[in-house]
């Protein structure tokens, strides 16, 4: 008899937290509506305040953790699939052997949705916001506008022009393959190209403990808000990693679309007095123009694709081989998440935003053509 009064006890008490915490979730989920819309509709607010606000938060929190060189954010992510794990199987436990099916299964919801609702309001009033507000394009003043083909086919000429001669003055080993620097190195390298744009100390990016897993997915970097960590897998090839590197770090200072930050990535590294950072921005670059040029000239594609020199050829080709082993099933599921985390923020371009930096590349290549001339 007492067993069972233990039992309602227990039951009652385990509904009431329960409904505590729905209560909560409720709570921050309205919040989180409030900032949104608040960021939708006050374009002053969110290009001032909030952005302000967002870049020093990041700032803050990247120099925070930067005590340590790889991702704090991925030991985190480990933390909490391991808390869900054990929680679950507690609860599945207990539903085996009887013991307040509902008032547990209950508890068990409201907490992981309270989780769920205050990650997503740290998510939007920390750094989310900024997917409203005017990004990169409200700092640089390039028109972005339709172009002729014969416009792209001419930055292109000009991109590989750049990464052909760069190919040939970058450091080889015996193989003749580009290896640049270590990966420390070309964190720090490209965190002070960004610097020197910024006007701020960047804290460096991160790599990844479980890079090789990761790259299984098929990304090459993430930003995460929650640290202000740019965190990079290091199983890539030289060619990419500075690129990668400052792309993230753009998320960092604010610039949440992806061709924003892609064109970011290239602007701030061909600044820079190190050669493998301005050989990672031209043949990056170039990649994502003759791609929008193939969708639109495949003939003028197959021409320029030609004036490759062997060495920029060779490293394309290794570094198109290098992906290619990971190419699969969880590499489609990963980009199909991506494409939908990305549609959800307001790029309705999804995945296909990254290569809508060409837009921003010909907007540039007309200014810097004037300029130079």
């Amino acid at each position: 008899m007492r067993k069972k009064i233990k039992s309602r006890k227990t039951n009652k008490t385990d509904t009431k937290k329960a409904l505590k915490m729905l209560v909560a979730s409720l709570c921050f989920g309205l919040f989180t509506i409030v900032i949104i819309l608040i960021a939708k509709n006050s374009p002053k607010f969110t290009n001032g305040i909030y952005s302000k606000w967002s870049v020093w938060m990041m700032d803050t929190m990247s120099k925070a953790f930067s005590f340590v060189k790889f991702s704090v954010a991925e030991i985190l992510i480990y933390l909490l699939a391991i808390i869900l794990t054990v929680s679950l199987i507690i609860l599945i436990k207990n539903l085996i052997k009887n013991r307040g099916r509902l008032g547990r299964l209950f508890k068990f919801i409201t907490a992981w949705l309270l989780v769920l609702s205050i990650g997503i309001f740290l998510f939007y009033s920390m750094w989310g916001c900024m997917y409203y507000s005017d990004g990169l394009m409200g700092e640089l003043s390039l028109e972005v506008k339709d172009r002729e083909v014969e416009e792209l086919i001419a930055l292109n000429k000009y991109l590989i022009e750049k990464a052909n001669q760069l190919s040939a003055e970058v450091k080889r080993n015996e193989q003749g393959y580009y290896t640049g620097n270590e990966f420390n190195e070309m964190a720090r390298l490209s965190a002070k190209a960004v610097s020197d744009f910024t006007n701020k100390q960047e804290a460096l990016p991160k790599y990844v403990i479980a890079s090789n897993a990761w790259s299984y997915t098929q990304t090459t970097g993430i930003f995460t808000f929650l640290t202000g960590e740019a965190n990079i897998n290091s199983n890539n090839l030289a060619i990419a990693v500075p690129f990668t590197c400052a792309h993230e770090l753009a998320h960092r200072n604010g610039i949440t679309s992806e061709d924003e930050a892609n064109f970011f990535a290239f602007y701030t590294l061909i600044k820079s007095d190190n050669i493998n950072m301005r050989y990672s921005a031209y043949s990056m670059a170039l990649i994502f123009s003759m791609n929008s040029l193939y969708s639109k000239d495949a003939q003028s594609h197959r021409q320029l694709s030609e004036l490759y020199s062997d060495h920029l050829y060779n490293d394309y080709h290794r570094y198109t081989e290098h992906w290619a082993r990971y190419d699969g099933k969880v590499a489609e599921i990963s980009d199909k998440a991506n494409d939908a985390y990305l549609k959800a923020q307001g790029e309705t371009d999804g995945v296909q935003s990254y290569g809508k930096v060409t837009d921003i590349l010909l907007a540039w290549y007309e200014i810097d053509i004037e300029s130079s001339n």
